[in-house]
C-alpha cells in the first residue's frame, strides 16, 4: 500500500514563520473571492515523483513545491503568500532556503532568497495550472488533486480546532522556524511530506506516503527519500525511491502533536502544531 501510494504520485515550507519570515509582513486579509478551499496535495499523473502542497487560510495560499535539482537531488521551494488575484488565481514570490541539518540540536537560524515567482490558476476544485520561475527558468504544469482515500470536505472557519480529528494541514514547531511537514489526511491514511535540510545545509525533503492509523490512534509507516528528473527537464524520466527509516505521528488534540522519525541511525522527535497565518482556517471533515 505504501509503495503504491507513492508511485501513484509522490508528492509534493511550511515551518517558516508565515510571511514575516521573508520580510513581507502579514498582508491585509480580505474576504475570499470564492467558496473553494484549495487545501491538499497536487501532482501531475504523467510525472509521478514531484508535487505541491497548498494550505489555504483566508485569501492566502501557502505552497510548498517538491521537485529535483539538475543533479537529481531533492529540492523544495516555498511560496508563503500566494494572494488571491481573482478568477481562481493565486500569485506571489517564490523562495529557496538553506538551514541546519534535520537532526541539529539546538536548532539554528535558516537562510533564504527569492528565486522567482509562482502562480496557480484553478479550473475547478480538483484541477489547475501551476506556473513558476526559478532563477530565470519558467515551468508550467497541469496539476490535479491527489486522491488515495475518502477525500474530506474542507471549509474555512474562525476559531479553535482543538476538537478536530482530521489532521490535514501545514504543521511546524514555532521554536524552530525553517522546517515543517505537510499532512494530507484521507480516511485512515496520512500522506506526509517533510521538508528540512541535509548535513550540507542544502534543502532536502522526505516522504511518508502511507502512515496508517494504529490501534492507539497514532499513525505510522515507512519514510522514503527520492532522487529524480530535474524540475525543468523537457521530458520526464521518472524518479528513484528508497526507504530510509520510519515515521510516526501522535496527536494530543486537533492542534498539537508529536512527530518522531529516523533517517538511518539519526532519530528525531519534535512537538508540532498547526501553522496559522490568517483569521479563517481550514477545517476538513
Amino acid at each position: 500500500m505504501k509503495i503504491r501510494l507513492l508511485l501513484a504520485a509522490l508528492v509534493a515550507f511550511a515551518s517558516l514563520q508565515a510571511h514575516g519570515q521573508y520580510g513581507g509582513g502579514y498582508p491585509p486579509e480580505y474576504p475570499p473571492m470564492e467558496d473553494r478551499v484549495y487545501q491538499g496535495l497536487w501532482y501531475n499523473p504523467a510525472e509521478a515523483g514531484w508535487g505541491i502542497n497548498t494550505t489555504h487560510q483566508g485569501n492566502i495560499l501557502f505552497a510548498t513545491l517538491f521537485i529535483y535539482a539538475a543533479d537529481g537531488q531533492p529540492l523544495w521551494l516555498v511560496a508563503s503568500a500566494l494572494m488571491d488575484m481573482g478568477e481562481y488565481t493565486y500569485s506571489g514570490a517564490l523562495y529557496r532556503t538553506n538551514g541546519p541539518a534535520f537532526n541539529t540540536v539546538p536548532w539554528t537560524p535558516i537562510g533564504y532568497e527569492q528565486v522567482g515567482t509562482m502562480t496557480i490558476s484553478y479550473d475547478s476544485e480538483t484541477t489547475g495550472i501551476l506556473s513558476y520561475s526559478m532563477n530565470g527558468t519558467t515551468v508550467i504544469k497541469t496539476i490535479v488533486k491527489q486522491v488515495f482515500g475518502p477525500v474530506p470536505t474542507c471549509t474555512l472557519k474562525a476559531g479553535s480546532r482543538l476538537g478536530e480529528a482530521n489532521y490535514q494541514d501545514l504543521w511546524w514547531n514555532p521554536d524552530e522556524s525553517g522546517w515543517g511537514i505537510n499532512l494530507v489526511h484521507q480516511g485512515n491514511i496520512i500522506f506526509a511530506t517533510l521538508f528540512t535540510y541535509g548535513a550540507d545545509r542544502r534543502d532536502k525533503w522526505f516522504v511518508a506516503s502511507g502512515l496508517m492509523r494504529q490501534a492507539d490512534g497514532s499513525f505510522a509507516g515507512e519514510l522514503y527519500s527520492t532522487t529524480g528528473t530535474a524540475f525543468n527537464a523537457t521530458t520526464w524520466a521518472g524518479f528513484n525511491i528508497g526507504s530510509v527509516g520510519n515515521m510516526s505521528l501522535r496527536f494530543a488534540d486537533g492542534e498539537h502533536g508529536m512527530l518522531t522519525y529516523n533517517v538511518g541511525t539519526a532519530v528525531v522527535a519534535k512537538s508540532i502544531t498547526r501553522q496559522v497565518y490568517a483569521g479563517t482556517l481550514p477545517v476538513c471533515r
